[in-house]
């Protein structure tokens, strides 16, 4: 059904366009009142064949996924996040990190990853390490809507 409705709309605006473009002479009103007879051709198609007892098929191309672009999407938002997670570590924590995420092709490009390299100078104690880690998973984890198994957090020497 969507197929029949896309050939009619596109039979419409072929002939919207050749009314625009055609000339106003005779030759312009027949090629304009031929093209009305086409559109209504179109129109009738699948009428005429329901009464001859013939089924009505009209076929679409497969329209397969870009993987490239999705691919290419999925890096973009990936290289946003890394920038906004860096702003945020550095304002919230004033901790500089390097930081990797990690997006899935799939619908609305869920993270799968957030990997964050802390420097290991600065803080004092393993204690501290430990406590800084989890409260950053912890913000991480609720910001970015992901559970904290996919926040990783590791201390470079």
């Amino acid at each position: 059904m969507s197929g029949y409705i896309l050939t009619v709309a596109g039979a419409v605006l072929l002939s919207a366009a050749l009314a625009v473009i055609l000339p106003g002479g005779k030759m312009g009103a027949f090629l304009k009142g031929m093209s009305r007879l086409f559109v209504f051709a179109v129109l009738v198609a699948p009428l005429a064949s329901l009464l001859v007892k013939r089924e009505v098929s009209i076929s679409l191309p497969e329209v397969g996924e870009d993987r490239g672009y999705l691919t290419a999407c999925a890096r973009l938002l990936s290289e946003r996040d890394e920038q906004e997670i860096a702003a945020f570590l550095e304002e919230e924590y004033s901790l500089s990190a390097a930081v990797s995420v990690s997006r899935s092709c799939a619908d609305s490009f869920p993270l799968t990853k957030i990997k964050v390299n802390l420097p290991a100078d600065g803080i004092s104690g393993q204690d501290a390490h430990i406590n800084m880690a989890d409260c950053i998973k912890t913000a991480l984890a609720q910001k970015y809507s992901c559970g904290a198994e996919l926040v990783e957090v590791v201390w470079e020497s």
